[in-house]
């Protein structure tokens, strides 16, 4: 049979230091791959979004490049202002085998020093007579 001290040690009987410390510790390191997986979600909607709108300026100078004449290569840099910042285009005009036709690359960087660009878009167009 067991005494009173007995019961009262069993439901007296609470989580230790140690044990406190090793749910402090799994609380703390999946926050910390919640808070990262958060942060590079955030910064992948932020980079698609740049994308998107290089890309439209990409197809915006494509639409003005259709109703140029060409007659000669040309390598051409401009500003292009899309959703509140600027971003720079760069349209190269090459003769292709064919006389009468063109090849266009233009590509859409954030700075003009850039490295990589956000969108590109290779196209033919055909000289008018």
């Amino acid at each position: 049979m067991m005494n009173n001290s007995c019961i009262k040690n069993a439901q007296m009987r609470g989580m230790t230091l140690i044990e406190i410390l090793v749910a402090l510790v799994i609380v703390a390191v999946a926050l910390s791959a919640a808070i990262r997986s958060v942060n590079a979600g955030s910064i992948n909607a932020i980079h698609l979004k740049e994308k998107s709108f290089a890309h439209w300026v990409a197809m915006n100078e494509v639409a003005e490049q259709q109703v140029k004449e060409f007659s000669a290569e040309s390598d051409e840099w401009k500003q292009v202002e899309m959703a509140n910042r600027v971003w720079y285009v760069n349209t190269k005009v090459v003769a292709t085998d064919t006389k009468s036709l063109f090849r266009i690359e233009t590509r859409v960087f954030k700075q003009r020093e850039d490295d990589s660009f956000l969108a590109s878009s290779i196209y033919f167009v055909g000289a008018k007579p």
